[in-house]
């Protein structure tokens, strides 16, 4: 029988504690195979799981880890990569589609194909060979490049490179499942606590406080009766875990793997808010392995997800969405302090058309550097050529190079969102900002821009007209 006892938890902002029940998956008894997942499930509103229920979940769990064991050769996992395809359960079959439609999104920098990888690293763990960089991008290639096809009777597919490895998914789909069965017994507010994961659901609108990430969500207000939309949190600190572990031994390279060239990376601590755990938990991935520039793009398109990543020397950067999905406790809204700025660039008649290297950053009046806002362009030679953002920001943070520049992108223009916070996730407290804006293109001319402003000054948005690399910025006080 799984331990019970009642708490008060700090999980709603409403004034008064809210009654609550919690319980401890795997169930201590002496009886009970553990499973790898340690699960805490908390109910509200006075709801309770009978010993049937708590049974059901703990071998759903059980049942989620045996069928994506690919140490066991007799696992739905298992057999489908020994045959190259198979009917798969319906939960499983739906996690890799959705997992391929993530490979699609992010041009394969998201994968759950790369099982001959995971097991060239683990060989290499136990010492069985020397790791070569050259294998690994192999392995990852090889993997990219095979076809799969998906039938409507939940069976796939597809070419010998692949091998399916959800193993660093594996928790977030066993959290999903107990979401969904927690629903399908008419649970509607709850709180699932599992290994870096934390879900949150409720009957109506709420914040909560995720204990793992020391972050906040909050969720739209709801009907009391109406169903409730979990949302999860899911926290990667990449410097801190082996890249590759088992039970008995673990890497001593750390970070998280890259998908799409088979290589740890720990650019950043990686907090992702999504609607359900695995969607959260793909994104933490992404982040982890990823340039700031590159994961908030793909966050900023998707209004369902929310991104905050923290770099090894404290820079903080967030994604447009992250304000809306967190708590009004944010130091940006109690400020409020939240810009907008639009930057359009002029698209040249030429048949050389390089897309131009672009930087965004904001200052104090004594061009202390506040907050870095975009950097299109990867080339060191060509970010030289933004002189003024070289000398005062960039030749001293050599690490927002590697870790928040991306590609360039024609003339596409930049819409930006600012929370009012510096680099380090502080109020801007400086009564006086600049705006600045450089564009430089190569083949091309240069152009600098700088907006003094306030706080205080933006009660009617600022709009300049710029010349030859810059066509217009406009600088507005969000509501």
């Amino acid at each position: 029988m799984v331990g019970r006892f009642l708490l008060y938890l700090a999980v709603f902002t409403a004034s008064y504690a809210v009654k609550a029940e919690l319980y401890v998956f795997p169930a201590p008894s002496p009886e009970a195979t553990s499973h790898t997942l340690n699960t805490e499930i908390t109910l509200y509103e006075e709801q309770t799981l009978s010993a049937i229920e708590q049974k059901n979940i703990d071998l759903l769990i059980k049942d989620t880890y045996q069928t994506l064991d690919k140490s066991n050769a007799t696992s739905a996992l298992s057999e489908i990569n020994q045959r190259y395809e198979g009917t798969l359960p319906a939960w499983l079959y739906s996690a890799i589609k959705r997992c391929e439609d993530w490979f699609n999104r992010t041009e394969g920098n998201i994968s759950c194909r790369n099982g001959a990888l995971y097991d060239y690293w683990a060989e290499y763990v136990q010492g069985k060979h020397d790791l070569s960089r050259r294998e690994v991008r192999r392995l990852a290639r090889v993997a990219r490049i095979a076809e799969v096809n998906f039938n409507d009777d939940n069976s796939v597919a597809f070419a010998s490179p692949i091998q399916w490895d959800l193993s660093e998914f594996t928790a977030s789909l066993a959290v999903d499942r107990i979401a969904h069965y927690l629903t399908s017994i008419n649970i509607r507010s709850y709180h699932i606590s599992a290994q870096g994961l934390e879900t949150h659901a409720s009957n109506q609108g709420f914040s909560w406080q995720g204990t793992v990430a020391q972050e906040a969500v909050i969720q739209n207000g709801r009907a009391t009766d109406a169903v409730s939309n979990p949302s999860t949190i899911a926290y990667i600190r990449p410097w801190q875990r082996p890249v590759l572990s088992t039970s008995k031994l673990a890497s001593l390279e750390k970070g998280v793997l890259s998908h799409s060239d088979g290589w740890p990376s720990s650019k950043f601590q990686s907090i992702s808010v999504a609607d359900n755990a695995f969607e959260a938990m793909l994104l933490a991935h992404f982040s982890a392995t990823k340039t700031a520039q590159q994961a908030m793009e793909l966050v900023n398109a998707n209004p369902s997800l929310a991104l905050k990543l923290v770099d090894e020397n404290g820079r903080v950067f967030t994604s447009n969405t992250y304000t809306a999905r967190t708590s009004g406790k944010n130091k940006a809204e109690k400020n409020g302090h939240a810009i907008s700025i639009d930057i359009t660039l002029p698209l040249f008649d030429i048949a050389d058309y390089r897309g131009p290297y672009v930087s965004v950053w904001i200052s104090d009046e004594k061009n202390r550097l506040v907050k870095s806002l975009a950097l299109r362009g990867t080339s060191e030679r060509w970010l030289g050529e933004l002189r003024t953002w070289w000398r005062r920001v960039g030749r001293k943070n050599e690490g927002l190079v590697d870790g928040f520049a991306g590609a360039t992108k024609k003339n596409a223009p930049l819409h930006i969102e600012w929370d009012g916070l510096d680099d380090f996730g502080q109020s801007a407290n400086s009564s006086s900002l600049i705006l600045h804006v450089e564009v430089a293109r190569e083949h091309g001319g240069r152009s600098y821009e700088k907006i003094p402003f306030t706080f205080d000054s933006l009660t009617s948005p600022i709009t300049v007209t710029g010349t030859d690399e810059i066509a217009s910025i406009t600088l507005s006080l969000m509501n």
